[in-house]
């Protein structure tokens, strides 16, 4: 485990798997407010040397960020003196088994604000470069430099019309990997971003991923800068991973 304080009232713990597994901790046991959830922060907090400033210092309230292989616990004090606030991890009620609808309630009341603000690096970098081709080229060689980049990198923008759908598309592409992704709600629609990398795969890979891609989800009728602009955000990185690797009941 590792910790960092990012400022006078947060600290940001980040745990790996293995550090969980240790512990008997699994991703799921951090989306319900649970004693063994609560002994484990204890545990965390009793290991960790904590600032001066953050020991006896009345309410800490925690968030919790699952990672590809790790997760990241923000603690964030206030001078309110009262025991450990758990219940910013989820309002849900004790349940046997996760079950998608809980999942997704839990990523909605965590994720949507949460302040660990990190850049969707292979799509934003793959935006950039094209924004910066469309300024500073002429149009033959904007076309040339912009059909380079394609062949490199392509993304799709997935919709689904409920949670189980999310859920099904996550299973049924197990064995599939990607460069990034994204999770997003608007509505009473959900919308995944998917980066794939190109460089190294046959012509044909795009388009039968693509093919691949809608045997579960649906043709978007929305743009990525328009998610970015006007759904809420449920996960900004490694989306499919995380609901690929989530065991549900």
């Amino acid at each position: 485990m590792e910790m960092k304080q990012i400022s006078e009232t947060t600290l940001k713990i980040m745990i790996t798997m293995e550090d969980l597994e240790e512990h008997g901790m699994e991703l799921k046991d951090f989306l319900i407010p649970q004693e063994k959830t609560e002994e484990f922060f204890y545990t965390v907090m009793d290991e960790l040397d904590l600032p001066d400033n953050f020991k006896n210092s009345g309410m800490l309230s925690f968030r919790v960020t699952p990672r590809k292989d790790r997760v990241d616990v923000f603690v964030t004090k206030s001078d309110l003196k009262e025991d450990l606030d758990f219940n910013d991890l989820s309002d849900m009620e004790d349940y046997s088994g996760l079950s998608p609808e809980e999942f997704l309630k839990a990523l909605e009341d965590n994720f949507m604000d949460k302040g660990d603000i990190e850049a969707h690096h292979k799509l934003e970098e793959h935006d950039k470069t094209l924004k910066e081709v469309d300024e500073t080229m002429t149009e033959p060689a904007k076309e040339v430099a912009e059909e380079t980049i394609r062949e490199d990198y392509t993304h799709y923008v997935l919709a689904f019309s409920d949670f189980d759908q999310v859920v099904t598309f996550a299973q049924g592409l197990k064995n599939v990997s990607v460069e990034g992704s994204e999770f997003y709600k608007l509505g009473d629609v959900y919308y995944m971003t998917i980066l794939l990398y190109l460089a190294d795969e046959p012509d044909y890979y795009a388009n039968n991923m693509y093919a691949r891609f809608l045997e579960y989800a649906n043709v978007a009728d929305r743009t990525r800068p328009y998610l970015q602009e006007h759904a809420t955000i449920l996960m900004e990185e490694d989306a499919l991973p995380v609901l690929q690797a989530t065991k549900w009941s």
